[in-house]
């Protein structure tokens, strides 16, 4: 038995988690899986009960453009408490991760149009480039740190609250004007990074 749990899978994560959702040799009630862009996954903007909640939401979905499960529903799912869910979905809502309308007797959720271009995406996005450039010539539990300070701070919610004003206009001028403060927001990054990490102690 011993030898079985330490025996190692040979097939791809996709196709292993594929047959996984579908074995339902003692149950079949959750059969299946969800497409969840690493984008979201690893959004340094999110915390660890949004994208719970959100990754919650979008299997309700599947394959329409609503869901509406109550709140116990999703705290079961996610494993915390019902009034936790109220306050992370006021959050993800706040940062239009999600919409909700309570014309139901549950609240109805239904994803923004404009996900894939989301502010909060682009700046983790951007963040995680610096963060790839650099990972392997600094402390990297310094780093990680360090990255946690800087969208906790003041600067990251200032770019973010421009990326979400353009997108609440939508012009198509506005593609320019975001190009030009995701490169504002990278160099001020590089340059608070140089500020924490000088050169000559760029070292592990």
């Amino acid at each position: 038995m011993k030898d079985l749990w330490l025996k190692k899978n040979n097939q791809a994560a996709n196709t292993y988690m594929d047959e996984v959702s579908r074995v339902n040799q003692f149950t079949s009630h959750h059969n299946g899986y969800i497409k969840v862009p690493l984008k979201i996954l690893r959004c340094i903007g999110l915390t660890t009960y949004e994208k719970l909640i959100l990754m919650d939401l979008i299997a309700y979905m599947s394959d329409k453009t609503l869901c509406y499960p109550t709140i116990e529903m999703i705290a079961r799912d996610v494993g915390c408490s019902s009034k936790s869910i109220e306050r992370h979905i006021k959050e993800l809502a706040d940062k239009k991760m999600i919409l909700v309308s309570q014309d139901r007797k549950n609240n109805t959720y239904y994803l923004p149009n404009y996900l894939h271009c989301h502010p909060y995406l682009l700046m983790s996005e951007k963040t995680h480039e610096l963060i790839g450039s650099v990972r392997k010539q600094v402390n990297e539990r310094e780093l990680t740190l360090w990255v946690q300070g800087i969208v906790k701070g003041d600067e990251f919610q200032a770019f973010t609250a421009q990326l979400q004003r353009l997108h609440e206009r939508r012009f198509p001028m506005d593609k320019f004007a975001e190009k030009e403060i995701l490169e504002s927001y990278a160099q001020f990054i590089k340059s608070e990074l140089a500020k924490r990490f000088p050169p000559d102690v760029n070292r592990n």
